[in-house]
């Protein structure tokens, strides 16, 4: 008599989009490796860890310029002056010392400016600084 079978196709309801979901992973696709770090309790935890991709340069955070800029001592020698970008810059804060990953703009000042692109953690900084991805300097 009635069809009470809802359509398969058709408007979505308030607040759903149309069409398939996407679910949004918490790592992209760049380059990553595990590594073994005793946690706080003192059990081994295995985490994994962002590597730079290509044209990325690790760098050690030497000064806080203000206005969202910072001073970054990177791995091919050079001293770069790096913008954090907008969408990271409620939500990432660095300190003097931290281990970040950096994008020199090419094509215009690359051997003096760049964006941030992550900030390493503890734990993964150690890791880094153990397997020679960075030297302390």
């Amino acid at each position: 008599m009635f069809n009470l079978s809802k359509p398969k196709s058709g408007k979505p309801k308030k607040g759903q989009k149309k069409g398939k979901s996407r679910s949004r992973g918490r790592y992209d696709n760049s380059p990553t490796a595990s590594a073994k770090v005793i946690g706080r309790d003192g059990q081994p935890e295995y985490i994994r860890i962002r590597l730079p991709k290509e044209g990325e340069f690790l760098g050690v955070v030497t000064q806080i310029l203000g206005a969202d800029r910072l001073q970054v001592r990177c791995t091919d020698g050079k001293t770069r002056v790096i913008r954090i970008p907008g969408k990271y810059r409620k939500r990432l804060w660095c300190r003097q010392n931290d281990i970040v990953t950096i994008m020199p703009w090419y094509g215009l000042q690359e051997d003096t400016r760049g964006d941030l692109t992550y900030r390493y953690n503890r734990n993964e900084a150690e890791w880094l600084e153990k397997k020679g991805y960075i030297s302390t300097f």
